[in-house]
């Protein structure tokens, strides 16, 4: 969907911003290119009742002082990396934000892309809640074994940290099913810890099948300038291909996490 202006979100586009949202696990918004910056994303946050943005312990550990709205962007001269993800051209397999935070607290991410790179960059996304719930029908004891305590362990590399979470990949809190399936290379699943590590490994090869290229389940896209992305980090977990730079061709993305949905839920 098109907006004209981020400082001014009428409330027919953040209903439907809000709308695509809850149907798909995400919204693509599209303002011009020309607009993009720190302003817009927080503009966009505004507007849909996201609330503040949240600054990760992680972030402002050591003396650290990370901005609100943080820059995705690799360095025009390759250096020491505090953040070995966001500072270079790497891909980056599917994840949910907030590493050390427990599943279900970073609620949604707004990813803005201001430049993109010469080449590569695509974005993907996987509806995880969708294939749990296809794997809960057709496996119950498979998908149970995926919401044991210390399945999934996911450890920063980040800011001088080797801290870790460990917790389930699953779990219902409240009355929803929140998700955080991850399998980037700092993500390990312990299938050992759980009752039956045999019904675990059934659990991960189903969803190893359903987030490939081709599954009703994976999408794959690329961010245009001045495109962005909100995302439901409860339901659905996103990576990025590996890019390169060119001249006047330096990509660069924004983003912001929140503790809210979209229309403040």
């Amino acid at each position: 969907m098109a907006v004209a202006d981020a400082r001014q979100v009428s409330e027919a586009e953040a209903a439907e911003a809000v709308a695509r949202y809850r149907l798909n696990g995400f919204a693509l918004v599209q303002f011009t290119p020309e607009e993009c910056g720190e302003d817009t994303v927080e503009h966009l946050a505004q507007a849909l009742e996201l609330g503040e943005p949240f600054v990760p312990p992680l972030y402002t550990k050591a003396g650290y002082a990370s901005p609100r709205v943080s820059s995705i962007s690799a360095p025009e001269v390759q250096e020491d990396s505090r953040h070995p993800h966001f500072e270079t051209t790497v891909g980056q397999d599917l994840h949910c934000d907030g590493t050390l935070q427990d599943i279900g607290v970073i609620k949604s991410a707004v990813l803005l892309c201001c430049s993109q790179g010469a080449e590569g960059g695509e974005s993907f996304v996987f509806n995880a809640h969708a294939a749990f719930a296809e794997l809960l029908d057709t496996d119950p004891a498979a998908a149970r074994a995926l919401t044991s305590p210390g399945v999934l362990v996911r450890r920063a590399t980040f800011n001088g940290s080797d801290e870790a979470n460990r917790g389930p990949a699953f779990a219902v809190i409240g009355d929803r099913l929140v998700c955080r399936y991850c399998v980037d290379a700092t993500d390990r699943w312990e299938t050992s810890a759980v009752d039956d590590p045999v019904a675990a490994g059934r659990g991960l090869e189903f969803l190893r099948s359903a987030r490939q290229e081709g599954s009703p389940y994976s999408l794959r896209f690329t961010l245009a300038e001045g495109q962005a992305i909100v995302m439901d980090n409860t339901r659905i977990s996103h990576g990025r291909s590996k890019y390169r730079d060119g001249p006047g061709r330096r990509r660069r993305l924004l983003r912001s996490l929140h503790l809210r949905h979209p229309g403040g839920g």
